[in-house]
């Protein structure tokens, strides 16, 4: 009973975000970074951070990308992002950083072996720190050779939710921006850390704020 109401409560929330998705003007910067990564024979890592996931969700469903993953947390509570990723064409890894890990690492390196396949994740985990990145999935991304571009979005009018990321989400009738990085250097970063990816991300966003503000 519990997953039937989840299902219909994903489903009251895609309409309510297709409307207002749907009702804004859109600017997509950087595609052909994407568009070039997409005809090199390397898998590829798409980043983003917690709070704006919702916009790369809808880009990417929208452009209808193929062989497309994205990781699933196992909990309940995440049940109705999993039924919306399924219906915006995302193949589920199902596991987080603190639920089932070895699952989703063993699976990640199976998938980056296609050389075509496309990881999406958002860097921070389920639940954060906010714009800190872990270290776990860049350190898969490096051992398979993926290439790693952020995708970020804002909006010149959205609500920002009191929760540990400050998740936003746009309003109806403003303008999204979308912007997709150059592929990153990671070639001499021997840290065990994720600074390099903290870093790159962190200023790819503050430069896509820039424009919108």
């Amino acid at each position: 009973m519990k997953k039937i109401k989840l299902y219909f409560i994903s489903i009251i929330l895609q309409i309510i975000l297709y409307f207002v998705f749907k009702t804004n003007k859109w600017k997509v910067i950087g595609e052909e970074n994407f568009i070039n990564a997409l005809q090199n024979k390397q898998p590829i890592f798409l980043c983003t951070w917690h709070a704006r996931f919702l916009y790369a969700i809808y880009f990417l469903k929208i452009r209808k990308t193929k062989k497309l993953w994205a990781i699933s947390s196992t909990h309940s509570d995440s049940q109705i992002m999993a039924y919306f990723l399924k219906r915006s064409s995302f193949n589920l890894i199902r596991g987080s950083s603190t639920r089932g890990w070895n699952s989703v690492i063993k699976t990640m390196l199976k998938i980056f072996q296609d050389s075509s396949s496309i990881i999406a994740i958002t860097n921070d985990g389920p639940k954060g720190p906010p714009r800190i990145a872990k270290y776990g999935s860049y350190k898969i991304a490096k051992k398979s050779n993926a290439q790693i571009i952020s995708l970020f979005g804002n909006s010149t009018k959205f609500w920002e939710v009191k929760s540990w990321d400050k998740l936003r989400i746009p309003k109806p009738f403003g303008t999204i921006y979308i912007e997709f990085s150059k592929t990153m250097n990671y070639k001499n970063d021997t840290n065990d850390t994720a600074i390099m990816l903290t870093t790159f991300l962190n200023e790819n966003l503050d430069q896509l704020d820039k424009r919108v503000s």
